[in-house]
């Protein structure tokens, strides 16, 4: 059976390339590693690229109808197309490099609010952390849910507890950015629980905030925002960059 496709004109399926040089990579301090496929877009830099951010009209108290423009909430850039999640909407906006508009991808019915998305591009699945709740729902480009990794808990280490951010690296599992304990916690793509990295043994807890990346995951955070550390997925080793 042939495989159905997300967008026929989009070449975001096929592509491998890294961003280009242009104003929006220039300006960005997410990524310091050349062979990463993905990037973290602030709102500054969707700013650069005029996006037009989708509008939902809302009834005044005083019973007029009124028309709000939507935040983004979440935005990443996957080899050559940006994805936006905005605040409240059912789905994925996707834009080309230069902000122009290449389709949508719906979310799961019932989708509300995100924390975070992760894409798996050969696939064409998303990892979604829905805001309040303790899983990862792994859904198709469609807006089916397939299946949830993970479940609430603090007792094993295979449970979430409070899960933020989200990547995958170039092995396919899952990196999941847990507060409950302030470290990472590593899936593989069928939900089994592998190893977790970045909790301090000394008993101070990292203020991680965000990761990215594929074959080394770039963690954020600090009092300031202002910490970056690099874990290598080979050597299983995190290391602090300043």
């Amino acid at each position: 059976m042939e495989r159905r496709t997300f967008l026929k004109t989009s070449s975001y399926l096929c592509a491998s390339g890294v961003l280009p040089v242009t104003a929006l990579a220039a300006n960005s301090t997410s990524f310091t590693f050349s062979e990463q496929d993905t990037q973290r877009i602030s709102s500054e830099q969707l700013d650069t690229l005029a996006i037009e951010a989708p509008k939902v009209s809302i009834e005044s108290p005083n019973g007029d109808a009124v028309q709000i423009t939507l935040k983004p909430a979440v935005a990443r850039r996957y080899s050559s197309n940006i994805f936006v999640y905005f605040e409240t909407s059912s789905e994925i906006n996707v834009f080309d490099l230069s902000g122009n508009p290449s389709g949508t991808i719906k979310l799961p019915q019932g989708f509300s609010s995100l924390n975070d998305f992760a894409i798996e591009p050969n696939q064409q699945l998303l990892y979604l952390i829905e805001r309040g709740q303790h899983s990862v729902t792994v859904a198709n480009f469609y807006g089916d849910k397939l299946t949830e990794i993970s479940e609430f808990g603090t007792e094993v280490d295979a449970q979430l507890n409070g899960p933020k951010k989200i990547t995958l690296d170039t092995h396919g599992h899952v990196h999941v950015l847990e507060m409950g304990t302030f470290s990472i916690k590593v899936f593989s793509n069928n939900g089994a629980f592998l190893y977790s990295y970045g909790r301090s043994r000394l008993g101070k807890k990292p203020l991680y905030r965000s990761l990215d990346g594929t074959q080394h995951i770039l963690v954020s955070g600090g009092k300031l925002n202002d910490r970056k550390w690099v874990f290598n997925i080979d050597t299983r080793k995190l290391s602090a960059l300043n």
